[in-house]
């Protein structure tokens, strides 16, 4: 089986689909031009994450396509249960990203906590002319020990 990650893959992916018998092709090709990549290369896998859209028009007109697959949480760019209804399979990985989100969610915490983006943003504009100003303003934050 053919395999195109559209919106490319890790490594990691690529030797783990090549390892399973899967022939795998990274390259990118425009929205556009899809649907005649997909049959010229009689694609049966078609990985993507965001930036490539699986609409009626490539489900109806690729017959090679049993598999979509989409990196990533959300699948509003597939037309899931259009493609579900054709008999393809369509997946995703639900919590691949939980771990990074987390992550992402207490940065924010603790910039939001010690006013870093004002500060990062204000003090190259400001700070020569009013340094202690904004030194006091910014010294406010708080600690997140003990908040829910």
């Amino acid at each position: 089986m053919k395999v195109l990650a559209n919106d490319g893959v890790s490594q990691s992916g690529i030797d783990a689909l090549e390892k399973a018998g899967f022939e795998v092709s990274t390259t990118t090709v425009a929205q556009e031009q899809l649907e005649n990549y997909i049959n010229e290369n009689d694609i049966s896998v078609l990985l993507v994450r965001s930036a490539t859209t699986v609409r009626k028009n490539i489900i109806d007109n690729c017959p090679s396509i049993k598999i979509i697959g989409r990196g990533g949480v959300g699948m509003d760019n597939i037309d899931v249960d259009y493609a579900r209804s054709k008999g393809l399979n369509v997946i995703n990985t639900p919590a691949a990203s939980s771990h990074s989100v987390a992550e992402l969610v207490f940065a924010h915490f603790y910039g939001l906590a010690r006013f870093l983006h004002n500060s990062n943003r204000d003090m190259p504009l400001e700070g020569d002319a009013n340094f202690k100003g904004l030194k006091k303003a910014y010294a406010k934050g708080i600690e997140l020990k003990g908040k829910t």
